[in-house]
């Protein structure tokens, strides 16, 4: 049986094609990179029709101008035909696609609140039984899918470790199958103090638990019968210290065997970070074991750049350090694979858990449906300085972690635009090159969501000097429900750095000491305001290669990037130099670009520095983050 879920999607689509075919896709189907790519190889243009006026824009400029030469693919957001204009529909074909189609002996309630994950992993099984009934098909993914034997579970160390289990998954599991399995656990539970419900369901109640009771089972001895001392779970919280989840406590070590040192600070902090960074590649390594899709590229940023970062404060740091830069040539390499075929379908795609590219970052937020809202967009921030401001504000704030994909180049004029447009680059075409409509374009995009002017904010040019709350307009004036803010400190360190990115750290570790941040945040929240970080594009440590003076340069400071108006003169110069040619995905007609190799920049050879607009993965995804008032956990 061939259970390949993608391959039964796509059966909907051979060739020959209609020139127009209107598709109802209720679960979401062709938010999948993969597919998205498959169609466009074979030369389907994918649209998503929201809005007739803006639809009819572009259907009569372009499509009936046969500019792109490609067969239409209509999904309507609100997979109601009908919104479609009667010309366009009468001479389409009209199809619909369903996960109840894919796994037709599983639930299809239950299937149908499945992740991509879980549905590639049920296309490697051969034998998926008849499981009709709800209970039987979750039973069915728990053990067989997740390997989670929830069943066999009988002491408190055993439900411990299944929690924790539970969040080293890869797969987002469905709240039905998470009600289902706290309902199950609640009944082996004989720990009062086992907040399960919260601990399945967040994972930072669960890790604050941990934390906690690590501290009282060594104060206390390490009593022997405490459920810590299961070998298993033992394991466990070993690797959760070891990658950060948990943090090491300060305790006389003499009184406690060497099985326990995994979680007591050590007198060498040197040998730990060693320890520590090694974890985290051994991780990655596995992850580039298999095929990698746009939110595993996530997760492994987090990693690397979490490695990164430990690595800053090594003070030998040349052996690991040899085996960190081989491992982010290998990334380098496979990431570039990766955009080169998925990069083009990412601008159509919605997902619950973060906005896939930033030109949808005031949709996701505006979907959150809070009544007031903050988006601090750090200018320049990758995820290597990201884990840096994050370990200095968590003492005082809850994160929820996720990313997004920046606009290619990856420039502020190109891709900060994109975030206070709510458009991708194509759209705001006149203005590419500066970012000086950033508040008309930021009024306009959440006037689309019914927000007056009055109630909007834009502020540029924060994170310099001392904080002073009076001079936020988002703070002083008590009207305003969305507020955009540019902190633009970490660009400026960025290109003025000569010590690359360890001399970053240092000044951002600096700059963190004033505060700044840690107040505007404290106050955005006692404001009343859901906030938000992210950015508009990330940077790389790179060398000189010889500058280009050709082309024109929409960011002076892009030194990963030209940008020429002649596809001939671009191709011209890929042949001079050692660069390699972007295709215009998303970008204005004569907007040709020409990006430097990982690890290079057009600038004096043998220079070192920090810079962007280029396509590495330290550039390309930035942090897309929830900010929230620290959890108290109870005594």
């Amino acid at each position: 049986m061939n259970n390949n879920w993608r391959q039964k999607v796509l059966e909907h689509f051979q060739a020959p094609f209609y020139s127009i075919t209107l598709v109802t896709d209720p679960d979401s189907l062709l938010q999948d990179e993969i597919i998205i790519s498959q169609l466009q190889k074979l030369g389907v243009e994918f649209l998503e029709f929201h809005d007739r006026a803006v639809f009819r824009f572009w259907y009569e400029s372009e499509y009936r101008r046969n500019t792109c030469n490609k067969d239409m693919l209509i999904h309507p957001k609100s997979n109601d035909t009908s919104d479609v204009p009667y010309d366009i529909w009468v001479s389409s074909r009209q199809i619909s696609i369903s996960k109840n189609e894919l796994f037709p002996t599983l639930s299809a309630p239950i299937v149908k609140e499945l992740d991509f994950r879980t549905l590639d992993a049920l296309s490697l099984v051969d034998d998926i039984p008849v499981r009709r009934s709800d209970n039987d098909t979750i039973d069915f993914l728990l053990k067989r899918i997740y390997k989670l034997s929830y069943d066999s579970v009988d002491s408190v160390a055993e439900v411990i470790l299944l929690c924790i289990n539970r969040h080293q998954l890869s797969f987002s599991i469905p709240e039905i199958i998470d009600k289902y399995l706290i309902e199950v656990l609640n009944h082996k539970n004989t720990d009062p103090r086992l907040s399960l419900s919260e601990f399945i369901q967040d994972p930072d109640v669960l890790y604050s638990f941990l934390q906690k009771e690590w501290r009282f089972f060594l104060e206390e001895g390490a009593s022997k019968t405490h459920p810590f001392w299961d070998t298993k779970l033992l394991d466990a919280l070993a690797g959760l210290f070891r990658i950060g989840k948990l943090l090491p406590i300060s305790i006389e070590k003499d009184i406690l065997p060497d099985t326990l040192l995994f979680g007591v600070k050590p007198h060498d902090e040197e040998q730990s970070r060693v320890m520590s960074i090694k974890e985290h590649i051994n991780q990655i390594e596995k992850m580039l074991e298999i095929e990698i899709d746009r939110r595993s590229w996530i997760n492994l940023i987090g990693l690397f750049s979490t490695a990164k970062t430990i690595m800053f404060a090594l003070k030998s740091p040349s052996e690991i350090s040899n085996e960190l830069n081989f491992l982010e040539e290998v990334i380098e390499v496979r990431f570039a694979n990766w955009l080169k075929d998925h990069y083009g379908a990412l601008a159509s795609l919605s997902d619950q858990h973060t906005p896939v590219m930033l030109h949808k970052v005031a949709e996701y937020v505006h979907l959150q449906g809070s009544p007031k809202k903050a988006i601090i967009v750090m200018d320049g921030l990758s995820f290597v300085q990201w884990v840096q401001i994050r370990s200095e504000l968590q003492s005082s704030f809850d994160f929820k972690e996720n990313g997004t994909f920046a606009w290619i180049p990856t420039l502020t004029s190109v891709s900060r635009q994109a975030i206070f447009s709510g458009e991708i680059p194509k759209a705001y075409y006149s203005t590419i090159g500066t970012t000086a409509n950033e508040e008309k374009e930021w009024k306009a995009c959440w006037a689309r969501y019914g927000i007056p002017p009055i109630h909007i904010t834009y502020e540029k040019s924060l994170g310099q000097g001392e904080y002073e709350k009076a001079k936020i307009r988002a703070l002083s004036k008590s009207s305003i429900k969305v507020a955009g803010l540019v902190v633009d400190i970490v660009d400026k360190l960025t290109h003025n750095t000569i010590q690359g990115h360890r001399g970053m750290h240092g000044q951002i570790s600096i700059w963190l000491k004033t505060e700044y941040l840690q107040s505007l945040l404290q106050d955005l929240l006692d404001a009343g305001y859901d906030v938000y970080i992210t950015s508009d594009h990330g940077n790389k440590e790179s060398i000189g290669i010889g500058s280009i003076r050709e082309g024109m340069l929409a960011d002076t400071r892009g030194e990963r990037v030209r940008i020429y108006n002649s596809e001939e003169l671009r191709d011209r110069a890929a042949q001079k130099y050692s660069s390699d040619k972007w295709e215009p995905i998303g970008l204005p007609d004569d907007f040709y670009v020409l990006t430097a190799k990982s690890g290079e920049a057009f600038v004096k050879e043998g220079e070192v520095v920090v810079s962007h607009g280029g396509t590495s993965i330290e550039e390309v995804i930035v942090p897309f983050v929830r900010v929230k008032k620290r959890m108290k956990v109870s005594e």
